[in-house]
């Protein structure tokens, strides 16, 4: 009984967990969204003040010379980063809780190592995917130098120094 009634409440701890690490994805998702929706609504106000008949959605271009647009294709950008990482962490939420759950169950108990061996292969999987998507890249607009050229020239020959 004491048992039974640990593992129930430890059961509810960790999904208060998985609460916990989807709260603040699905806030940060929202409002981004929020954010597109009232760049895409100023754009198409500025449109039809300046009589653009163009059919093309202008938010998606992110190297525009506009620099609203292309904050606004950067934010576009970070919306569908957002919801992709949504969409994994859900999955591997649903997989290491649920299926590894169910998979389990069909076990016998000298198999009950594959049930370890599934959730480990899930997390190795989870994460390689993760590391892959949001791998560091040469040209990342998130770290932008915000100075003059002759700065990052000296950025750049003092880090190949070392």
């Amino acid at each position: 009984k004491l048992y039974e009634d640990w593992s129930a409440l430890l059961h509810f701890v960790d999904i208060l967990c998985c609460c916990a690490v989807l709260v603040p994805i699905v806030w940060q998702v929202n409002s981004l969204e929020k954010v597109v929706e009232a760049e895409a609504e100023s754009s198409d106000t500025i449109d039809e003040a300046n009589g653009d008949k163009n059919e093309s959605n202008a938010i998606t271009d992110v190297e525009s010379e506009n620099p609203t647009t292309a904050e606004a294709g950067r934010t576009l950008q970070k919306l569908k980063t957002f919801q992709r990482f949504y969409i994994l962490v859900v999955a591997y939420i649903y997989f290491t809780r649920i299926v590894v759950y169910l998979f389990a169950t069909m076990l016998g108990y000298y198999q009950t190592w594959l049930r370890y061996f599934v959730t480990e292969l899930g997390t190795l999987v989870f994460y390689s995917v993760v590391g892959f998507l949001f791998q560091p890249m040469d040209d990342n607009p998130y770290f932008e130098a915000k100075g003059t050229e002759s700065e990052a020239v000296e950025i750049e020959f003092s880090s190949t120094l070392l």
